[in-house]
């Protein structure tokens, strides 16, 4: 198994490196899913491409993030300027841009991000299809899902995240940072509220739920760490184990990686070795939020660090006394020694923070104490006896990790060079690396004879030495002439240049791009690039809504929807729809002149599907796909699909490649804002969101059971006694709500519309128009849907009816304050 570990700068991927892992992955920068890291420009790309070939590494670069119209341009040379350095492979999201690098550059390697949401055997065969050769899959997946997808998908490689940071939120589905700061997370730019403190309140009472021994990070997942359960992902057959982490700093990447890498070092001695606690230990001192084996294997005691939701390194003791002047005196579980940071965690206030920079043991001067010894400190603040404390900064570990590098980029190659000049003819420099590779090079100009100095052999040594910006250095020198002669200082350093590079390209497996080949990707580029003009006549667009409920479904049927899409995932309901209320739906719908469309989850883990196969049979020629691999079974089975705003369709070619693929209809992203729309073409067979309290988060783990329930892993039906919301420090509530196969779902704390607005959005030709009510009443939703029934006629017949008044009627059912969302304002 290859171990991949992150690097958000320099001195994280040799950290990485010389800590044992097979392959690095990083970002530049632009087009990251991590902004806020230091990231690479193209030229420290080169050199970390030059520094891993020469330790026979490999380079990943994440091109992670959704493309915008303008930006898409853009895109496609940067990645035609890393397949020119000849990078191992690129790590994408956007559909649009994976399809252009599948027709543009089609001999890059791509790998899909977890960011493209893909947990299901169909989802990985769709993009085994584009040419996607490794699938990054979704951290929700347990142990028996990934082992279900391997059996069925073996000629494509899956990558599963081992180590770091958990999402909330399906990777890819969440809005959060998005709708409430305008950060986009798939745009790199998370703002993190996940990390956030909140309140559970019951929407029925509107009193606040107390959960004291609970902490208020409700949304804050533990760390992940999978180091025990590398036997079991070895014998699933999991090509590569990601490390997370590009955020942090080099000596968590060096601490983390060496662990990892030694225990996969003795996997090949023993297959079902397990690490000892001081591997485990180390890992916990580096960073932790605690542990949790995520939902590989799933214990849902561990999962969130709902405490705190950042580094509560390891515990080391409890204070003892303090006296007048601070002095501490602290009886110590776990080894403390000078240069160590530590946290005091009080009862109230802000936690004290030190280092240690001088204790004392039984009076004396130390530097080191051990578990059991009693110790004392002097602080600056007050702190009581019992308060317990926290190691958060390791010195000896972080010196060891320092070690580690120290010396990376003095690791370079011996290169022997032989100098041959000869009277009349170029000069030869033939130089071999110490791994036995060989090359000749030759300059362009002859030797002549010289009139004043010739060339000796410690001028030309000289000259020939100059490789400071390479992987090399000079070993033993050679030179070989047979008169006093003259080469201009220019032509040997040329030749000195060109020689290094073709040795580089050799020696390092680098593939050089001729001219041919980029001829061909301007070629492919200005065939992909272009896109058909936007038509000019105003179209009559649907008028779509999706529901969770058949309440709703039938009052959106009657008050003039022309479809409705009914969400399968059935979220807040207490049960299920089975088929054939389905069936009684589509009848009933007829009689209006409207089309009921089930809408698959957007989460269809391994073996969920099958509860819907029979739509087909019951007569849905046409279904709304939630997630890549629904779309890719409804295609395989002749039905007709459209695909939720779950695609995050943010650009034309995006747009472009789900209609190519067969889609019908694709609603674009809530991101978008208003002149991005304006740039989509094809929008007439696309749909714009106008209305409804969008899905800021979509999570495997059920907050309320976490929260709420006791220690054992039996469901209690929190979801069916009360409604609930959480509420953060700003006095901004966002409802919450489960589904039926008890998945959890955060929503919007205010409600887009846009019905004011609804004339200039009808004048984009978007193709549908929609409404999202999965958290809506039935009152609610025949008020909306007959106010923009009313207000699109209105507009199509060139009536003059103030839109404004469709807006205050609909105020009156809406249960939470209205917002513009993104058309405004965009996301960046």
């Amino acid at each position: 198994m290859e171990l991949l570990a992150p690097a958000g700068n320099r001195d994280a991927l040799h950290a990485a490196i010389e800590n044992g892992a097979d392959a690095v992955y990083l970002g530049g920068k632009n087009f990251s899913a991590r902004q806020s890291a230091e990231n690479f420009s193209d030229e420290d790309i080169a050199r970390a491409l030059e520094y891993a070939r020469s330790r026979n590494r490999k380079i990943y670069v994440a091109v992670n993030t959704l493309i915008d119209d303008e930006e898409f341009g853009p895109a496609l040379d940067y990645a035609w300027n890393l397949h020119m350095m000849d990078i191992d492979a690129l790590i994408v999201q956007d559909l649009g841009f994976m399809d252009a690098l599948h027709q543009v550059i089609p001999a890059m390697k791509v790998h899909a991000s977890t960011q493209m949401t893909i947990h299901n055997s169909e989802g990985v065969h769709f993009l085994e299809k584009q040419g996607i050769k490794r699938v990054v899959m979704s951290r929700e997946m347990q142990m028996e899902d990934i082992q279900a997808v391997k059996q069925t998908a073996q000629n494509i490689e899956l990558e599963v995240f081992v180590h770091g940071a958990l999402c909330f939120s399906y990777s890819g589905q969440c809005l959060f940072s998005s709708m409430v700061g305008g950060r986009s997370g798939n745009r790199g730019r998370c703002a993190q509220p996940c990390r956030l403190p909140y309140d559970l309140y019951s929407i029925s009472s509107a009193q606040r739920i107390s959960t004291p021994d609970k902490g208020r990070y409700l949304l804050s997942p533990s760390d992940l760490c999978l180091i025990e359960y590398l036997p079991e992902l070895k014998a699933i057959g999991v090509d590569s184990l990601k490390i997370e982490g590009r955020m942090k700093r080099a000596e968590y990447v060096a601490v983390v990686t060496r662990a990892y890498r030694e225990v996969l070092d003795m996997l090949q001695e023993e297959p079902f070795y397990r690490p000892a606690n001081k591997v485990r230990d180390k890992l916990l001192k580096i960073f932790n939020r605690n542990f949790t084996s995520g939902h590989f294997i799933f214990d849902r005691s561990s999962f969130l660090s709902s405490k705190r939701p950042n580094n509560r390194g390891v515990y080391v003791g409890r204070v003892v006394a303090q006296d007048k002047d601070y002095g501490t005196t602290v009886k110590l579980n776990d080894s403390v020694s000078l240069g160590d940071g530590l946290e005091i965690w009080v009862n109230k206030g802000k936690n004290p923070t030190f280092v240690v920079n001088n204790m004392k043991i039984r009076g004396l001067a130390a530097e080191h104490a051990q578990p059991g010894d009693t110790v004392e400190f002097r602080l600056d603040k007050r702190v009581s006896p019992q308060d317990r404390i926290f190691k958060t900064h390791d010195e000896e570990l972080i010196s060891e990790a320092l070690l580690s590098m120290k010396g990376a980029e003095e690791q370079r190659i011996r290169v022997d060079i032989k100098a041959v000049l000869e009277e009349g003819q170029p000069l030869k420099l033939i130089l071999t690396d110490e791994k036995g590779h060989q090359i000749e090079e030759i300059s362009n100009n002859k030797a002549r004879r010289a009139e004043n100095q010739p060339l000796n052999e410690s001028i030309l040594k000289s000259k020939i030495d100059r490789m400071g910006n390479t992987p090399y250095y000079l070993g033993d020198f050679e030179f070989q002439s047979d008169a006093d002669l003259i080469l201009p200082f220019s032509e040997i350093n040329e030749t000195r240049r060109r020689a290094v590079q073709s040795l580089k390209r050799l020696s390092l497996n680098l593939d050089p791009k001729g001219i041919q080949e980029e001829e061909t990707f301007r070629r492919n580029r200005a065939k992909f690039i272009p896109l058909t003009k936007k038509g000019r006549s105003i179209i009559k667009p649907e008028l779509t809504i999706t529901v969770s409920g058949i309440d709703q479904a039938y009052a959106a049927i009657k008050t003039g929807a022309d479809i409705v899409y009914f969400d399968l995932a059935g979220i807040g309901q207490k049960k299920r729809i089975s088929i054939e209320e389905l069936e009684g739906l589509k009848q009933y719908s007829a009689r209006y002149l409207c089309q009921v469309i089930p809408a698959l989850p957007r989460i269809q883990k391994p073996g969920e599907a099958s509860a819907w196969l029979g739509l087909k049979a019951a007569g849905f020629n046409t279904i709304m796909a939630g997630n890549i691999g629904a779309l890719n079974w409804s295609l395989n089975n002749g039905i007709n699909s459209r695909v939720d705003y779950s695609f995050n369709v943010f650009n034309s070619y995006s747009l472009r490649f789900l209609v190519q693929q067969g889609v019908e209809r694709a609603c674009v992203s809530p991101e978008l804002n208003y002149n991005c729309l304006k740039n989509i073409r094809g929008l007439n067979l696309g749909e714009v969101i106008v209305h409804g309290e969008l899905i800021l988060m979509t999570s495997q783990y059920c907050m309320l059971q976490g929260v709420l329930g006791d220690a054992t892993d039996r469901c209690q039906g929190f979801c069916h006694q009360d409604r609930y919301a959480i509420k953060d420090d700003l006095g901004y509530s966002f409802p919450i709500e489960t589904d039926t196969y008890c998945r959890f779902y955060v929503f919007n704390s205010r409600t887009l519309c846009m019905i004011d607005d609804l004339d200039k959005i009808i004048a984009l030709r978007p193709g549908g128009l929609r409404i999202e009510a999965r958290h809506a009443q039935e009152r609610e939703v025949e008020m909306v849907v007959r106010n923009y029934r009313r207000a699109i006629d209105d507009i199509l017949n060139g009536s003059k009816k103030d839109l404004q008044s469709y807006r205050s009627e609909i105020e009156k059912t809406t249960p939470s304050p209205f917002t513009r969302g993104h058309y405004y304002r965009g996301v960046i």
